[in-house]
């Protein structure tokens, strides 16, 4: 297993030329597969003469060096329509916010790792948002969507973790709110106070209901928890 920052920055040769064919600037994901379709090479600046290598033309990934057959397997961006798509789309793993399926914000990708046989993504490494001093790790399959503008993973059980927070029935059929619960969106709340609103947050007949820009206190995320709009508030902070 190679962690990105593993991969990025090191040299890729051709090894039937025996040379330095360009440097690792960056991995392209294919986000429906969870694993990476191709690396960014480049010999110069950051995307100018940028091409891209398939990653199954990769035939390894070692402490010094990625190596390829031949510099004729690399293509420009603009010829790799799939590659020029993915790019497009603009998903990054690394800095992107994860989101669980329930609602919650946990925290931010800071690194992940890659399975470097198949480029195949297998876990993800995120800063929480309880405790930022916190790193804590997320397992591939646990993952359901690769976003532009967050990771939706699964929300954790009871029990299984420190992010145990999932609501127990009552007698009555219910649901009660756990301590973790409880705990959990205190900190969730704190993580977002004093944040800047990124685009305007409208109702649904589409009046600016928390404008851009704004800083979110306990106000505003009343506002948003009253009109329904409280993950939209989470996804749209910096």
């Amino acid at each position: 297993m190679k962690k990105s920052q593993e991969i990025i920055g090191l040299p890729v040769f051709s090894i039937v030329d025996g040379k330095k064919i360009g440097q690792v600037k960056d991995l392209v994901l294919n986000p429906e597969e969870g694993k990476l379709d191709f690396i960014l090479v480049s010999n110069g600046s950051w995307y100018v003469g940028a091409r891209v290598l398939p990653y199954k033309a990769v035939m390894g990934i070692g402490q010094h060096a990625v190596t390829t057959e031949s510099e004729n397997l690399l293509t420009s961006i603009n010829e790799t329509s799939s590659a020029n798509s993915l790019l497009q789309r603009n998903i990054e793993i690394k800095g992107n916010r994860v989101l669980t399926n329930k609602g919650n914000l946990i925290g931010v990708i800071t690194e992940y790792e890659v399975d470097e046989l198949s480029g195949k993504i297998t876990r993800l490494e995120y800063r929480s948002a309880y405790d930022e001093s916190s790193i804590e790790i997320i397992d591939a399959t646990q993952v359901l969507t690769y976003g532009s503008d967050v990771i939706v993973v699964k929300e954790p059980q009871e029990g299984l973790g420190p992010l145990s927070f999932t609501p127990a029935p009552t007698e009555a059929g219910g649901a009660a709110e756990t301590e973790g619960a409880a705990f959990f969106k205190q900190r969730q709340r704190q993580f977002l106070l004093g944040k800047k609103v990124t685009q305007d947050i409208r109702d649904g007949s589409g009046n600016v209901l928390i404008a851009e820009g704004t800083v979110v206190s306990e106000e505003i995320i009343i506002i948003a928890e009253n009109n329904n709009k409280y993950v939209e508030l989470t996804q749209c902070v910096k």
